[in-house]
């Protein structure tokens, strides 16, 4: 009888392996196949980056019709001198129209118009792929969680049949000498295990991220590869009257250390974890990718925020010209 009840508490223990170790062939498929990423990287050097706004002279006509953001957006989109012309054009024009003038402020509108509508694209196309990237994590984050679900309650069921099953087969047993004993404990071992398995049943995947916008974001170099010049500077310009001294990205780094995921651990433990966020791919448990998919919405929603700001230099136009006209 004991070799039965072994056989019968080793055949529940491999069960209870086999279920928390499932195969996610699904996961490695959408982890293989991501339509987030774009093949465009930007190659530049440092001098293409423009200068702090605050080093360069700007012109009264700009200082009068714009606020100062404007202005930088305007600086970051290398703008200015073309934004003066046409300021310059439309007071010329109304100063003494004719044909000629008016024809000349049109041009340089149209430029204008151009140049912004670019930028407007560039941004829209890194915010679109930053979002793209969050959601794809958290798509995974889900479907591993859910995985994590589906074994935790075989295993509770599983756990609740074999100490039912031992309470019965020890009291059938009970006279048997100890028969009933070696039931009882094997069984207690089984359900010890199987409470030990929910525990630790924690699914992970091998989470590539060769194109990470995040270790730029992080590490803050001169010149990046995955944002356009003109983002760059906006996300590291500091303006000199600003208290805290802090750029658009340096409030996305202290963002994320504000989640707790650096802070507060292990040095051990902290640098392992920067290496697998900020490096092209790792190892990853749920929890991990639903930090990972956090640090992104600081980041896309700053680059929102500069799309909707570059509206700004084009509106105060109009309402120069409107001005001027009415």
């Amino acid at each position: 009888m004991k070799p039965q009840i072994l056989g019968v508490f080793f055949g529940l223990l491999f069960l209870s392996i086999s279920c928390a170790s499932i195969q996610d062939g699904e996961i490695k498929l959408r982890l293989d196949k991501s339509n987030c990423f774009q093949e465009f990287y930007y190659d530049y050097e440092e001098d293409k980056i423009p200068l702090p706004l605050h080093t360069i002279a700007i012109p009264e006509s700009l200082q009068e019709n714009f606020s100062k953001p404007s202005i930088n957006i305007a600086n970051a989109m290398g703008i200015l001198e073309l934004l003066e012309r046409y300021i310059v054009s439309l007071e010329d024009f109304y100063a003494g129209p004719s044909l000629d003038k008016r024809l000349s402020q049109l041009e340089l509108y149209q430029k204008l118009s151009q140049r912004i509508s670019f930028a407007e694209l560039e941004i829209s196309s890194e915010s679109a792929e930053l979002r793209c990237e969050e959601e794809r994590i958290d798509h995974i984050a889900s479907y591993l969680k859910s995985r994590e679900g589906d074994t935790d309650a075989r295993l509770t069921v599983a756990s609740i049949v074999v100490g039912a099953a031992g309470a019965i087969l020890t009291t059938a047993y009970l006279d048997q000498g100890n028969t009933g004993e070696y039931i009882a404990l094997a069984t207690g071992i089984a359900g010890a295990t199987l409470g030990v398995i929910i525990l630790v049943n924690k699914k992970k995947v091998t989470f590539h991220h060769e194109r990470n916008h995040l270790r730029e974001i992080w590490e803050g170099p001169k010149t990046t590869k995955y944002f356009p010049a003109s983002v760059w500077y906006y996300l590291n310009y500091v303006y000199p009257e600003n208290v805290e001294k802090l750029s658009k990205r340096e409030e996305i780094v202290e963002k994320w250390k504000g989640l707790g995921m650096f802070e507060n651990v292990r040095q051990k433990d902290k640098e392992e974890k920067l290496k697998k966020f900020f490096g092209e791919g790792a190892v990853y448990f749920s929890h991990e990718l639903v930090e990972r998919a956090s640090m992104y919405e600081p980041a896309w929603f700053t680059d929102q925020s500069h799309d909707a700001g570059l509206k700004e230099p084009f509106q105060g136009v109009g309402s120069f010209a409107r001005k001027e006209i009415f």
